[in-house]
């Protein structure tokens, strides 16, 4: 009986032991790297025999990963799979000359991944070596092919752009910008810049509107420089960048003056921060450029009464109602800074009836409320859905004036049953 638990225990300690696995083994059951050579004499093949440059191209990318490979060796993979990438726009570039159906989508991004291809060669390509030494030995190839292509990659561009799909035109005029074939004039850059940078923004693309936006600005006229400059501060207040946002509405402002977008921008920015000095400042140097706009004079009203300068606030709205007759937000500074004179001018007057003052401050105080009650009844015409800015103000005016049907029409405006 002890033999045979015995027996029992060691077939259960063999049963446990793990499996060991001899060094030769092992290395049968990894898979095989095939040699660089024999990757490129695959890829050399499928590029003259028209076919099989898809799977080339992956197992040629696949190395990629292998640690031992040197700067170079990655340079030369990326320059040979952009020759894989131009062999595959030839196909349809074949058919297209056959007057075949052939892949319009394919033919142009193929020329987009060749050049990406290429880009990639030349980053690789000016590394330093083991020894510090920087040796690029690709560059003029690159350029070569780069040159040969390179209409074909901004039409590319105008292609995808005809569709208005500008998610795909991006890339296109982004190469054709960023990475150029020659340094000579080139009478398409002025054009592809400015498509980079609108096809960028219209798909939220902001880093990539910021990247062309000041090198397409100066190939357009002032309103549409401006429309750009536009597009700039708006891309700096997605990307959340505070400072350059402010620097480039400055830089809206003083370079388009009459473009109200910068002004209007900045000056809330400025009276957000209670900046009111800088605020008025602003506007009396546009004033100055425009000869005056009636935002310019809204602007210095709204921060006068702001400061609780009522007389200028109002005289500022006055000048801003000169300019736009409807400006509602005129009418309102006016009012309020009327009835909030009214309601000083009751707080430090007499409260002796008996006392001749009492009269005087009484009839002072009750033209302020007039005054204001114009200024309030016209935001009311002006903003009839906007109640809560008109009717308290109108509801304290016609109570003081003793207006009893005007006062009766508002109460049962803010007190409905």
């Amino acid at each position: 009986m002890k033999c045979s638990k015995i027996t029992l225990l060691t077939l259960l300690l063999l049963l446990l032991a793990p499996c060991s696995v001899s060094p030769k083994e092992k290395k049968e059951k990894q898979p095989k790297q095939e040699r660089l050579s024999t990757l490129y004499k695959n890829a050399r093949t499928a590029i003259k025999n028209q076919s099989g440059q898809d799977a080339a191209l992956g197992a040629l990318l696949g190395a990629l990963s292998r640690p031992e490979l040197k700067n170079k060796q990655k340079a030369n993979i990326y320059y040979t799979a952009a020759l894989l990438e131009e062999s595959l726009n030839g196909v349809e570039n074949r058919k297209a000359f056959l007057k075949q159906a052939y892949d319009t989508v394919k033919f142009f991004n193929k020329l987009r991944d060749m050049y990406g291809q290429l880009r990639l060669c030349d980053s690789v390509d000016v590394l330093p070596d083991a020894k510090g030494n920087v040796r690029p030995r690709l560059q003029k190839k690159t350029r070569v092919k780069r040159l040969e292509h390179r209409r074909n990659i901004y039409g590319g561009g105008k292609f995808f752009l005809a569709k208005q799909n500008y998610a795909a035109a991006y890339p296109f005029f982004d190469l054709y910008c960023s990475y150029p074939g020659k340094e000579q004039p080139d009478t398409l850059y002025p054009h592809a810049v400015l498509w980079a940078t609108l096809s960028a923004f219209q798909v939220d693309n902001y880093a990539g509107t910021i990247k062309h936006v000041d090198a397409a600005i100066p190939h357009t006229d002032s309103i549409t420089a401006a429309v750009l400059q536009e597009y700039k501060v708006r891309s700096y207040a997605s990307l959340k960048n505070d400072s350059m946002w402010v620097a480039s509405l400055q830089q809206g402002v003083v370079k388009y003056p009459f473009h109200d977008y910068f002004f209007v921008q900045l000056a809330d920015w400025c009276y957000a921060h209670r900046r009111f000095d800088v605020e008025r400042k602003l506007a009396d140097r546009l004033i100055g450029k425009t000869g005056g706009k009636a935002i310019h004079f809204y602007a210095k009203s709204k921060s006068y009464l702001s400061e609780e300068n009522y007389e200028a606030a109002i005289a500022y709205a006055d000048s801003t109602i000169e300019r736009q007759r409807d400006f509602a937000d005129a009418y309102y500074n006016k009012g309020i800074s009327y009835l909030n004179m009214a309601v000083i001018s009751h707080e430090k007057s007499c409260k002796d009836s008996n006392n001749p003052q009492y009269a005087i401050d009484k009839q002072r105080t009750q033209e302020l409320y007039r005054q204001a009650r114009p200024c309030m009844e016209m935001v009311r015409r002006l903003q009839p859905e906007k109640m809560d800015r008109w009717a308290p103000a109108l509801y304290r005016i016609y109570l003081n004036l003793n207006l009893g049907d005007e006062f009766v029409e508002i109460d049962r405006l803010l007190n409905p049953k």
